[in-house]
């Protein structure tokens, strides 16, 4: 006979098992989170880095590029003169000057401005916020001829005049041209820039006392001696001047005077920015008949005439910490690198 006495069976996990069991389910699932972990920093550092080196590669391609069509359209001119104040406010603060005219600047192709100080203040038009140059950088200026967005127009003699405040220009055409614009007058080997304060049918007014202060009138000023007072037949072109700088946002800012509907435009190159320099090689000889190391500043004309290779320098950090971060350190990477750019259009000037 068989008992009715039902029996429980008693099997399981002891309580020390179970400790066991998690215990080890702990460490399995610790040590994969962590190398989930490892791996996304991993990825994070990764993607922030080849970023960053992207960065540095497409500032040194855009330079590069620009430096390589200086001096495109200007072969024969040999005098491109612009008031002191206008460079000294918007491009360089230690511009070439000739002592005979020392209110004016002739701008070369290349211009330079070595180790500019962070209190420099960036020109901003209305409503920009202003901001400075970024501490220690350098700037660079390169003037090239814009045949794309305009076709070079040609005056007869007596076609400019000027009666103080104004310079005024009779055009064939005035609808291809807008206030605010900045052009050039050529004559024989010699430019003067403008801007173009009001429009009225055909005639184009360059007003004292513009923004930029670049219109002028009497008889020792730029547009005048060029055009020899209206006297001489001249040619409207559109020269840019392109100026790079880094702000103290640390972006790398490209700025470009003499573009269509506006006196100047500014295009974000890189962010990031912690360091631009240049270098300047000529071929001058010393007295030894030796070629100098190349300067970091054009501090003559005749460095300016001879200048023949660009060596740029920039530095991005990283917008995020790859690196582990200590007390004195963000944990940012810097990547910095050096290119050499054969300017090739400025041999223009040894013909004259």
């Amino acid at each position: 006979m068989y008992s009715n006495r039902k029996i429980n069976r008693q099997d399981g996990f002891s309580m020390v098992e179970l400790m066991v069991s998690l215990t080890t389910m702990t460490i399995i699932t610790g040590a994969a989170f962590a190398l989930i972990a490892s791996s996304l920093k991993f990825s994070s550092a990764t993607y922030h880095v080849t970023d960053t080196e992207q960065g540095v590669r497409t500032a040194h391609e855009i330079i590069n590029r620009d430096l390589t069509t200086a001096g495109d359209g200007l072969r024969g001119i040999g005098t491109i003169q612009v008031p002191k104040t206008f460079v000294q406010n918007y491009l360089t603060q230690t511009p070439v000057v000739d002592p005979a005219v020392p209110d004016y600047v002739n701008l070369a192709l290349v211009n330079s401005d070595d180790n500019v100080p962070g209190s420099t203040v960036v020109p901003q038009p209305s409503p920009s916020p202003s901001t400075n140059v970024l501490n220690g950088t350098d700037r660079l200026t390169l003037l090239t001829q814009d045949y794309t967005n305009f076709v070079p127009v040609t005056l007869l003699a007596g076609k400019i005049t000027q009666s103080s405040p104004n310079t005024n220009i009779v055009v064939p055409d005035g609808s291809k041209f807008k206030a605010g614009e900045m052009y050039a007058v050529v004559s024989q080997n010699s430019a003067a820039f403008f801007v173009i304060t009001s429009i009225n049918a055909n005639t184009l007014t360059a007003q004292n006392g513009d923004t930029y202060s670049i219109n002028e009138t009497g008889s020792g000023t730029p547009v005048n001696q060029v055009t020899s007072g209206g006297a001489a037949p001249s040619t409207i072109v559109r020269i840019q001047i392109i100026h790079y700088f880094v702000d103290s946002n640390n972006l790398l800012i490209r700025r470009v005077f003499g573009v269509k509907d506006k006196a100047f435009v500014d295009s974000v190159v890189s962010e990031h920015v912690t360091n631009m320099q240049f270098r300047y090689a000529t071929n001058l000889v010393d007295a030894n008949g030796f070629v100098p190391q190349p300067s970091t500043q054009l501090s003559t004309s005749e460095q300016q005439l001879a200048v023949r290779e660009v060596e740029t320098t920039i530095g991005i950090e990283t917008s995020r910490a790859v690196n582990s971060v200590t007390a004195n350190n963000s944990g940012k990477q810097t990547i910095s690198s050096t290119t050499a750019t054969t300017v090739r259009n400025l041999q223009f000037r040894q013909a004259l």
